[in-house]
């Protein structure tokens, strides 16, 4: 049961590629069953509640992120907005708020994949958003924030930007 209360299309006994009308009904059936002022209990009551939230919240978003991963192919892998993550590989964003209120983020830039070297293109549709010295056996490189739509976006490591 553990395996199935993460992935919400089994809890609520669904296809993967099951439509929001789909979605609908597959959560008023298990309610009726399960729902506690139908004779259900509030434990058997809270997976298919929780289900239903994460899949109607955004059912394509959570698509995406429910189902199996595709079978391994011999095209290079993708990742952030369709790049390459040999050569765009992904930095971990930290935001935190100050007590006046003000967002700050700050780039794991030290998480770069060993040996990485940035190569001369910068990513597609990013913005450069911070800038690492060279230092030692490590050269410089630009954190890039590109957009995957329009409410989320990736960073990832790549070159300097140019006259940077």
């Amino acid at each position: 049961m553990l395996a199935d209360a993460r992935d919400p299309f089994r809890v609520l006994s669904l296809p993967y590629d099951a439509g929001p009308e789909d979605v609908r009904r597959a959560f008023r059936r298990l309610a009726r069953q399960t729902h506690p002022d139908r004779g259900g209990s509030a434990e058997a009551f809270h997976p298919v509640r929780v289900a239903y939230g994460a899949l109607a919240a955004d059912l394509d978003g959570e698509r995406r992120r429910w189902q199996a991963a595709p079978v391994a192919s011999s095209r290079a892998p993708r990742s952030a907005g369709g790049l390459d993550p040999r050569t765009f590989p992904t930095c971990t964003v930290r935001f935190t708020r100050s007590r006046d209120g003000v967002r700050r983020s700050t780039y794991a830039t030290e998480r770069r994949p060993e040996g990485w070297r940035p190569g001369a293109a910068p990513p597609p549709g990013g913005t450069c958003v911070a800038q690492v010295e060279a230092s030692g056996s490590a050269p410089a490189f630009g954190v890039w924030r590109v957009p995957l739509d329009e409410r989320r976006f990736r960073c990832v490591f790549g070159p300097l930007p140019a006259g940077g």
